[in-house]
């Protein structure tokens, strides 16, 4: 004989209770949408939570990086108020024989630049403000007075308004032939040779 179990019943739930779980619902989904989704997918942040959770922005990433969200950081670009230079130089050093290429930038311009010599020569990249706390201070970006180097590639931005630029030094006993490109938001160059007054350079608008 096949026993019959007892079933416990079961009561449908009233419609005050299906309502008051549908508004918490409702209130969680809200409280989700302003706090998370709306800064990550939209950049939009009225509570300003996103900023605080580093949401912000995070639906916008590069088309190449294979669909993975990369966060846009405030602050990639600076506006300048001229258009940037162009400036090439091809130079001789004989063995010794030591000159700077200075740029003026305003404080917070941009330079790219690249040189690169036949043989190795010693250089210190430094700057000097217009306003100086003292008639001979200088502030210096790298040095180096050891092995040299035969090229040097990259970009600078201006920690004060001042001319910024390089001190090349062959100490080799052969001559050395380099050739200096930068392009940026400076006002001027200029040469300096020992014994010799400052030298102004060319410089140009993009064609």
């Amino acid at each position: 004989m096949i026993q019959q179990q007892d079933l416990t019943s079961v009561e449908a739930p009233s419609k005050a209770a299906i309502l008051k779980a549908t508004a918490i619902a409702a209130a969680i989904a809200a409280v989700l949408l302003f706090t998370a989704i709306l800064p990550a997918e939209y950049g939009i942040d009225p509570l300003k939570t996103g900023r605080l959770l580093r949401l912000t922005g995070i639906s916008q990433s590069d088309s190449n990086s294979g669909g993975r969200a990369t966060p846009v950081n405030a602050g990639l670009y600076t506006l300048q108020p001229v258009s940037y230079k162009v400036d090439a130089e091809d130079i001789g050093l004989q063995p010794g024989e030591g000159f700077e290429i200075k740029y003026h930038m305003q404080k917070g311009a941009t330079m790219v630049f690249a040189w690169k010599a036949d043989g190795p020569v010693q250089f210190e990249f430094h700057g000097e403000p217009d306003q100086k706390p003292k008639p001979d201070y200088f502030e210096s970006y790298l040095l180096e007075n050891k092995t040299g180097r035969d090229h040097f590639y990259g970009s600078f931005t201006a920690p004060t308004t001042g001319v910024h630029g390089w001190f090349w030094q062959n100490k080799t006993n052969k001559d050395v032939r380099m050739h200096l490109s930068a392009s940026g938001f400076f006002d001027s160059s200029k040469m300096y040779e020992a014994g010799a007054p400052p030298e102004d350079l060319p410089i140009e608008d993009p064609k």
